[in-house]
């Protein structure tokens, strides 16, 4: 009976005894349900959207597949249990759990980080295997381990299959700010504009200081802000250009590939080209056997994994995690940090990771970062990270992890779901920097830093 529900929702979810499900499990009860696991899903939906989203009614179609899955589900847990399950019953049993299962993720993926939140998974694994195989015992009278285990494979097969997808069902569009077309570089300036940039990159690599005889490593700088459609990216790449070349004394050795609609002549333009090129030239001024590249990129991201390059109407290529990991190798640099400022950053890190190599991403890599907007100067992780971090940090592992705690008490203020910026931190290179950080250090940007703050 209906009167009896909430009682039985409660002493399910709470892993008790449930008699007379048959009773409960109704086609209305099962209507009820079932709106309720929709309402409770488009309300972490809108939760975790920003704020400037908009609504995406094709968005629903995304449903079809996680729906099918349920009842697919449903329909094997009644056929595979002995005595026979009642297909409503084996229904009722999963969408009572839905709901609250929904919620624990929401506020995982929200309030934990890395090991935190992998402890958090499994904890909320086990409650859900612990709950079918005590729901089905209490239904059925016996214990259903066929039944259990083909709902555990069915569920972690349609887990691996959305992660790896990225099928993510959502009613709100976060709309990229850029997505427009830009008829602003004509034929007449882009062909010219094109056939310049070998020069461009030549006159730049020549007004860089060779590494010279120094007994230690030298840092090698090198910007990269990949759409032009938004000064943010070219100004954050300037502000990492001015915090490292103070804290790491490469002011004398960078080299800043800028895409900014403002100004086409200041910089050469940012393009896989350019950044093939440049990196071969500067190799030529470095011993790639001891110094290290310092290698800052920022622009919208993908999941693919791929970097926006854009430039009014030019013919431009994309960034992939192939194609950098290829142009770095071309390069013969040995010693890396590489900066990633962009949605999905962190997909870039398995491509590139070594133990030679620092790898910092603004964001997983299922997860969007924010701040990328015409009207702002810096991301939100450019402020946490290059801003307010790395010019008094003591190390670059300090730099990441105080601007990842900043940046997630930003995003949890705003109710936006976390970036979780990502780093990895290869030994050998660590050891390196441990030297240089101590020569550099206590001569950080505290001067720009106050100025900044006080913009």
């Amino acid at each position: 009976m209906q009167s009896e529900l909430p009682s039985t929702l409660y002493r399910l979810l709470t892993l008790r005894r449930v008699e007379a499900l048959d009773a409960v499990a109704s086609e209305r009860v099962i209507a009820m349900l079932g709106a309720v696991a929709l309402a409770v899903w488009a309300a972490i939906d809108r939760l975790g959207a920003s704020a400037d989203a908009q609504l995406d009614i094709y968005g629903i179609s995304g449903l079809c597949l996680p729906i099918l899955a349920i009842l697919a589900l449903a329909f094997l847990i009644a056929r595979r249990s002995r005595p026979r399950l009642l297909y409503r019953q084996a229904l009722l049993l999963l969408l009572a759990v839905i709901p609250p299962l929904m919620i624990a993720g929401a506020l995982i993926d929200r309030f934990l980080w890395h090991s935190a939140a992998v402890v958090a998974q499994l904890l909320v694994l086990a409650y859900a295997v612990l709950y079918l195989a005590r729901a089905l015992r209490s239904s059925t009278g016996a214990a259903q381990p066929r039944a259990l285990l083909l709902a555990l494979v069915l569920l972690l097969g349609y887990g691996w299959l959305a992660e790896g997808a990225s099928l993510y069902p959502s009613l709100w569009l976060t709309p990229e700010a850029g997505d427009a077309d830009d008829d602003t570089t004509s034929p007449a300036v882009a062909e010219p504009l094109l056939f310049d940039q070998r020069s461009r990159l030549d006159d730049a690599l020549d007004a860089i200081a060779p590494s010279g005889e120094a007994a230690g490593p030298a840092v090698f700088f090198v910007g990269f802000a990949g759409v032009a459609e938004q000064k943010v990216f070219a100004e954050e790449i300037k502000l990492a250009a001015h915090v490292v070349g103070r804290r790491y004394g490469t002011t004398s050795r960078e080299l800043l590939l800028i895409n900014d609609r403002r100004d086409l002549d200041a910089y050469p333009l940012a393009s896989l080209s350019g950044l093939t090129y440049a990196l071969q030239g500067l190799a030529d001024k470095m011993n790639v056997e001891r110094d290290i590249l310092f290698l800052a990129l920022s622009s919208h991201g993908s999941a693919d994994p791929q970097l926006s390059v854009s430039n009014g109407t030019l013919p431009l290529e994309q960034i992939t995690a192939g194609n950098l990991a290829s142009a770095l190798a071309e390069s013969g640099i040995q010693w890396r940090v590489i900066v990633i400022s962009a949605c999905y950053a962190g997909a870039f890190i398995d491509a590139l990771k070594n133990d030679r190599t620092i790898l910092i991403a603004a964001a997983d890599v299922d997860r969007t970062s924010f701040g990328c907007s015409d009207d702002r100067d810096l991301t939100y992780f450019g402020e946490a990270f290059y801003r307010d971090s790395l010019p008094h940090a003591a190390s670059l592992r300090q730099a990441f992890g105080l601007a990842a705690q900043a940046i997630s008490k930003r995003e949890t203020l705003e109710h936006v779901t976390p970036s979780k910026p990502q780093a990895f931190f290869g030994p050998d290179i660590e050891r390196v920097l441990a030297t240089l950080e101590s020569a550099h250090v206590d001569g950080a940007t505290h001067a720009y830093t106050t100025r900044t703050s006080a913009h």
